[in-house]
């Protein structure tokens, strides 16, 4: 997340998770094990090759040489792709993988068939998966095992090969939903990372409403109470300051007694304000905290004459910055958003501008924004929302003076 200088000062609670910009989309995570587990794959599959399969079928020095070449090109292809598989778009992607695919058939049958050879392609199948929807990686699979299956038939019997290829296949689909059920439960995580943040920030919220209240009491007590029994007793004695003869002995003391009650009057009047003026709630501290545990990288510029003395708005605000970021990540796919808090003409402005690459062609209200609104209403606030001219959505949030500082 990056805070400009006009964000406040005070640190924000830890988040969940230690590194939300990095963890955006669960594929980065199941790409960097995938990449391990790959190299792994390869390393066993071609030792096991090169020490068993030539000896073993009397092949030739040539096809071994031709073997040896092709696996190396293999596994450059391989790293290649894995350097950049989320992030490389799809057509360059599917080019990388059709390549392995191609490599991987090609050194298998150069070593007639090598039922070994063939676990490469597990390999790609769980590529695939990372970067393709379930039908097109099913596809994927299946066309893989059918390729398989032609080479094999051309140098194994057809029982045989027909087994092989089957197990390879229920391999390789075992490998597509391992990776599947890994992103599934990377998202479930931070999901509940999420929620668990959302309530935090919460409960902060609650817990300075909470002081805020008792401020508003105390500061009404020492109005309604002390005030007013001061203020009488200034009246008693300014009435007997006009009853006591002006060479009464009392009437120095009689003078003095009204000058402290008049400071005292004085005093209460200045604590209840500073109790009123101090019941606030510390919304841009909540708001660093529930960006730092976002989903996404967070630019939070808070202007600080920007404030929120009402917890009804700034739970209303918070609930907003939450489903922005959200919908954000879940449905613009964005990497960044900007989150801009100024006050204008006693109206505090929120603007929230996503880089989303997912653009749809007419913005609609669905239930995030629609709740969003009506809760904006309910305190007196706005929303608008549109497409920018490049890519992502904008929004712009408005609430009332009386929430402002």
């Amino acid at each position: 997340m990056t805070v400009s200088p006009l964000a406040p000062t005070r640190p924000a609670h830890p988040s969940t998770r230690p590194d939300a910009a990095s963890s955006a989309d669960p594929r980065l995570e199941v790409q960097r094990t995938l990449h391990v587990t790959s190299l792994i794959t390869w390393g066993v599959l071609s030792l096991h090759s090169l020490l068993v399969e030539p000896g073993r079928d009397h092949l030739p020095l040539r096809d071994v040489q031709w073997w040896g070449a092709v696996n190396l090109t293999f596994l450059a292809v391989m790293l290649l792709t894995l350097g950049g598989l989320v992030q490389r778009g799809r057509p360059a992607t599917l080019a990388l993988l059709l390549a392995q695919s191609g490599l991987a058939l090609i050194a298998n049958a150069l070593l007639s068939g090598s039922s070994v050879q063939a676990g490469l392609m597990i390999a790609i199948a769980a590529q695939a998966a990372l970067v393709l929807p379930l039908r097109l990686t099913l596809l994927w699979v299946a066309a893989q095992s059918a390729a398989l299956l032609w080479v094999l038939l051309t140098h194994w019997h057809n029982q045989d090969a027909w087994a092989f290829t089957t197990g390879y296949l229920c391999f390789q689909g075992l490998a597509a939903m391992t990776v599947r059920t890994a992103m599934r439960e990377i998202r479930a995580r931070q999901a509940l990372a999420a929620v668990v943040d959302e309530l935090r920030a919460t409960r902060a919220l609650l817990a300075d409403a909470s002081r805020q209240a008792e401020r508003l009491q105390i500061s009404r007590d020492l109005h309604d109470l002390l005030g007013h029994h001061l203020t009488a007793l200034g009246m008693h004695l300014q009435v007997a300051g006009h009853l006591l003869p002006p060479d009464a002995p009392a009437r120095p003391h009689l003078l003095t007694a009204q000058q402290v009650t008049g400071d005292l009057l004085g005093d209460v009047r200045s604590a209840v304000r500073g109790l009123r003026h101090t019941a606030c709630c510390d919304l841009p501290a909540e708001l660093a905290a529930l960006s730092a545990a976002a989903p996404v990288r967070v630019h939070l510029d808070w202007a600080p004459d920007a404030q929120v003395h009402c917890p009804v708005q700034a739970q209303v605000l918070l609930r907003s910055v939450q489903e922005i970021l959200t919908n954000a990540a879940r449905h613009a796919r964005a990497a960044q958003v900007w989150l801009t808090v100024r006050r204008h003409a006693g109206t505090l402005h929120l603007h929230a501008h996503d880089d989303g690459p997912r653009r749809p062609a007419e913005l609609r209200f669905g239930c995030g924004l629609s709740g969003m609104r009506e809760r904006l209403e309910s305190v007196g606030g706005t929303l608008e929302a549109r497409l920018s001219p490049d890519r992502g959505v904008t929004l712009h949030l408005t609430l009332p003076a009386r929430g402002a500082a």
